[in-house]
């Protein structure tokens, strides 16, 4: 009978041999799934939906097992590979020297986006009560529409507040080093634009969905032109620097 780890090994390489399939899709997405179109392109989703279906039907406390299940099943089939890949190509694990990787400082920029988050989290919260009378004023009125757009507005802010200053950081990862590398033989520098961009692409979602809170909702006018400044100014200094991250092309995305 086939085990846990066996299955999880053997749809990942079944994925990773198809040709319907997008190589690389997954590294610049916003890791929306819900409302991705490229889903069925994408060996991350298919996999973890693969995987899924095995953990249907379980209480709370059986699905939280599987959780921490899938988190080392990851981790021990990827050393696996690793280990078979090394072992084909002979190199030895057990004698790879040490590299001492530079401290990484953050920057100004990564200060501020991260900043956004952590501001943008605590005023949700802290006006979760005010969103549930605006909502339950809409569904007296049975005004649909505008239930739809705050909700989905609501949404858009939520998924992507944290994630700018996540995505902003990777985008600074060895940024000098890898952008002055002449040979750049494996494009590491590609991670950098792919992250800046999906960074760019956030941004303008989330001021697009603050835009519609601001223009009806005068009681939190003020604290939301704050964040539209504030996201403002980091897609500036992201566009700065970055220049022509918006031509960088994302696989699947923008091709």
């Amino acid at each position: 009978m086939e085990s846990n780890k066996e299955r999880f090994k053997r749809t990942l390489l079944d994925l990773a041999k198809s040709d319907t399939l997008i190589p690389g899709i997954y590294n610049y997405c916003d890791r929306w799934c819900e409302r991705c179109t490229m889903t069925q392109k994408c060996m991350t989703y298919l996999h973890e939906q693969e995987m899924m279906e095995v953990a249907s039907a379980q209480t709370p406390d059986e699905e939280n097992k599987n959780f921490w299940e899938q988190i080392r099943l990851t981790w021990e089939v990827t050393m696996e590979l690793i280990e078979e890949d090394a072992e084909r190509l002979g190199v030895d694990l057990d004698n790879i020297p040490e590299i001492e990787l530079p401290e990484h400082i953050e920057t100004p920029l990564e200060i501020k986006a991260k900043e956004y988050g952590t501001k943008m989290h605590r005023f949700l919260e802290e006006n979760r009560e005010f969103m549930a009378e605006k909502a339950d004023q809409l569904v007296m009125i049975d005004d649909e529409t505008s239930f739809i757009k705050y909700k989905d507005a609501l949404e858009v802010i939520q998924w992507y507040c944290l994630f700018i200053g996540a995505k902003v950081h990777r985008a600074h990862l060895d940024l000098e080093e890898r952008k002055n590398d002449p040979d750049d033989e494996y494009t590491i520098y590609a991670d950098n634009l792919g992250s800046a961009k999906i960074a760019v692409i956030a941004i303008e979602r989330s001021m697009d969905a603050l835009s519609i809170f601001y223009a009806d909702f005068k009681e939190k006018e003020d604290a939301l032109l704050k964040f539209l400044v504030q996201l403002s100014s980091i897609k500036k200094q992201l566009l700065q620097t970055f220049p022509g991250v918006m031509e960088f092309k994302r696989p699947g995305f923008d091709n």
